[in-house]
């Protein structure tokens, strides 16, 4: 009887009607015997029914773990087919047992499997992320002393130049409308110290630009100074 034993709420069971069948005894008389030692029964979990409905009436069908069952049968008179039907309880229940662990070690099997396939996707993808990375820093070690002229400066690249120049070099990097208006200014009635000392200004605030940037941003005279900027 393949269907003898089958799961029910989690729990591994056989019902009234099964034992009637491979015990030969009247469903009846089974369903009575459940009720005259209920609470012997229920020593080993609370025991379970589910209803069936025929013509117009319900039917109870007791449900019974393998300890339950085993002690049904025990209460049986120990004929033939009783008696067979323990060995064919027994056998089934643990059949069942076996084919639920079987298909669990199964389960868990695929279980990990797609786990590895997923820490193996994972570990492929942090890998590309890290060869990426370490050619990104590669690059910029090999090129982090040039500057190129093959392009035109923007203007923050200009600025930065003409800030490096200052601070490293000591050489003052003029734009050409920058020296007209200073030369222009400078130019009337000047001696050459006070052109000097008018360089060597112009020096010092490209060595201090970002110290007299923040301080002058907010002055009206800077920001009207600063406009004429490109």
């Amino acid at each position: 009887m393949n269907d003898l034993v089958y799961s029910s709420n989690g729990y591994l069971v056989t019902n009234q009607d099964k034992i009637s069948t491979i015990s030969k005894v009247d469903v009846n008389s089974v369903q009575k015997l459940i009720r005259t030692y209920r609470q012997d029964l229920e020593c080993f979990g609370k025991l379970e029914f589910s209803l069936q409905k025929i013509a117009k009436t319900n039917k109870k069908i007791y449900e019974l773990n393998e300890q339950q069952a085993t002690l049904l049968l025990t209460y049986m008179k120990n004929s033939e087919s009783v008696r067979n039907a323990k060995k064919v309880l027994v056998f089934a229940f643990y059949q069942m047992k076996e084919k639920l662990k079987n298909l669990e070690q199964e389960q868990m099997q695929k279980l990990a499997f797609r786990q590895s396939l997923g820490y193996k996707s994972q570990l492929k993808q942090q890998k590309l992320k890290y060869e990426n990375e370490i050619k990104a820093l590669k690059y910029d070690l090999e090129h982090k002393n040039e500057l190129s002229f093959k392009r035109k400066l923007s203007n923050e690249e200009l600025l930065e130049l003409r800030k490096i120049l200052a601070r490293d070099y000591n050489i003052l990097c003029m734009k050409e409308w920058e020296f007209s208006l200073f030369a222009e200014k400078i130019g009337k009635n000047e001696v050459f110290e006070a052109i000097l000392k008018r360089l060597e200004n112009k020096l010092y605030y490209y060595k201090n630009y970002d110290d007299i940037e923040k301080f002058y941003s907010k002055h009206p005279f800077f920001k009207k100074q600063y406009s004429l900027k490109d």
